[in-house]
């Protein structure tokens, strides 16, 4: 645990949801897990994977599954060619869920004892824990892997620190780098480790992977599709569209949207205020998501999830769709402006509705 004033054990993790440690009910990723075994028992391990895909996927939990694999089959040579499931009194899985292993060292943006909070980046003093973890004695004939969760909030320092343990790897280490958009990270970073693509899961998965925490109990059946449709694969934006009432807020924007060339500003004006303070951070993302999602379907000429109805997007010209692709590049630089000054976030989507309006 953090701090005795959270409960949470990650910057990012959601209340009553379990950290990937935690969570032994991976939903989809198997084949992934399926290859690295094979590459393990196949002495064809490389020491550093790059697991990309968008957020909420499940690649920390993956990453934390495939490292309890390793140390319950220490030795390549005696190791399965596929990942089998341990039993739910596993051991080893306990302690990697109590975060318990002495082989096992998960980086991810710290909490902050003297501001309690929790920091906007991972910090290079974090990264520096990779020095003594690798440096100790205990489990030398056990694999000793880091998990960097996720890359793309390493601060500068922090990725150069890793770069350098990534360049001269300690023996028998395993480095698990999660990045939800790989772009971003250092050329050199890519370039030392091998590429793992992790694909978003299907409506269907994440549906499952929702039952099993109970998310969905009283939720109809055009409900749970809905949000099996705006998960985009990922089960975190699901949670998000449960329990942030995200099902109303997307008819909502579909609304506001519909007429796009008359706005109802006093109706967006009221969205935008409920969505902008500090403490509706979650909301205001998954609005963000949903306005983006929506507008690449338009671009596309794709049917919105729930009326099976194209919009009137873009298909007079190329200059149409240079216009609502614009809206969104418009919209990414206002939510970047606000996020890095610390703007007004009523203005962002008031910003975007504008843009809709001169696309229309």
């Amino acid at each position: 645990m953090a701090d005795e004033t959270t409960r949470l054990q990650s910057w990012d993790q959601i209340e009553g949801i379990p950290d990937p440690a935690q969570n032994r009910h991976l939903v989809g990723h198997h084949e992934t897990l399926d290859l690295l075994a094979a590459r393990y028992a196949g002495g064809r391990m490389h020491h550093a994977w790059l697991l990309s895909g968008p957020r909420g996927i499940g690649k920390a939990t993956l990453a934390c599954r495939f490292a309890g694999h390793l140390f319950r089959y220490p030795d390549p040579a005696t190791a399965p060619k596929e990942y089998i499931p341990p039993s739910e009194d596993d051991h080893i899985e306990g302690r990697v869920a109590a975060g318990g292993h002495a082989n096992l060292l998960h980086l991810r943006r710290p909490w902050s004892h003297e501001n309690k909070r929790w920091m906007s980046v991972l910090s290079v003093d974090e990264v520096r824990r990779t020095v003594s973890f690798f440096g100790s004695s205990a489990g030398e004939n056990v694999p000793r892997v880091c998990i960097v969760d996720p890359a793309d909030d390493l601060s500068p320092g922090a990725a150069n620190a890793l770069l350098k343990m990534l360049e001269e790897p300690p023996p028998r280490a395993v480095f698990l780098v999660l990045a939800h958009s790989p772009k971003g990270l250092l050329a050199t970073i890519r370039s030392r480790c091998q590429k793992l693509d992790i694909r978003p899961l299907s409506d269907v998965q994440v549906l499952e992977a929702l039952d099993a925490p109970g998310e969905l109990e009283g939720l109809g059946e055009a409900d749970r599709a809905l949000v099996g449709a705006l998960s985009g694969g990922s089960v975190r934006r699901a949670i998000l569209l449960v329990r942030g009432e995200g099902i109303e807020l997307y008819r909502m924007f579909v609304h506001l949207a519909r007429d796009a060339a008359r706005p109802d500003w006093g109706a967006i004006h009221a969205l935008a205020g409920e969505l902008a303070p500090v403490a509706k951070n979650d909301r205001y993302r998954l609005f963000l998501d949903l306005a983006h999602d929506y507008i690449a379907r338009r671009v596309r000429r794709e049917a919105e999830p729930e009326t099976g109805t194209a919009g009137e997007g873009p298909g007079e010209g190329i200059s149409v769709l240079a216009r609502w692709v614009e809206v969104w590049e418009k919209t990414r630089r206002s939510v970047e402006l606000a996020d890095a000054y610390n703007l007004d976030r009523k203005q962002v989507i008031l910003n975007l509705f504008e843009a809709m309006r001169e696309a229309a």
